[in-house]
């Protein structure tokens, strides 16, 4: 007896990693976004003053962070264990950078701008975006903590 969730002329279920089409385009629009932060980053991609409000380094964590969501779409589930787990890893560490970034280097680092025909309104919030930004560092500094630690211990029990 077959899954019918994979019979040939059916689409796969969700927890088969969906249809392929949603895999390919969220991957290149995460792809395409990536590829233009790092072209703007390199100055291949005009930009509007070309100043960025974050060290090349952050910038570089989204861009590069972006492509890997992209790439980790189109891995094969078949792919080995360990690739796909550390193709997540370095994700996580790339999100946890430009996370703890945000809500604790110093500075204003929520800005807003919203612009309908001629009118533009813009704000700075010095705490808001602190908050928000700061509670997900926390829980992602938590989660690769927790990681690191129970591979150690794994790691020394081998031993």
């Amino acid at each position: 007896m077959s899954d019918p969730g994979t019979d040939s002329g059916r689409e796969p279920k969700m927890n088969d990693g969906g249809p392929v089409w949603i895999r390919i385009v969220f991957g290149l629009g995460a792809a395409l976004m990536g590829a233009l932060i790092l072209g703007a980053l390199a100055g291949v991609v005009p930009t509007d003053g070309g100043v960025f409000a974050a060290p090349a380094a952050v910038i570089l964590a989204i861009g590069a962070g972006l492509i890997l969501f992209a790439v980790m779409l189109w891995v094969p589930r078949s792919a080995p264990a360990a690739l796909r787990t550390a193709l997540g890893l370095l994700l996580f560490l790339l999100v946890a950078g430009v996370c703890n970034w945000t809500a604790f280097a110093p500075g204003v680092r929520y800005t807003s701008e919203t612009t309908f025909g001629a009118w533009t309104s813009s704000a700075e919030d010095p705490v808001g975006g602190r908050i928000a930004f700061g509670v997900v560092a926390l829980v992602i500094d938590a989660v690769l903590a927790y990681g690191i630690f129970g591979a150690i211990r794994r790691a020394l029990r081998r031993s």
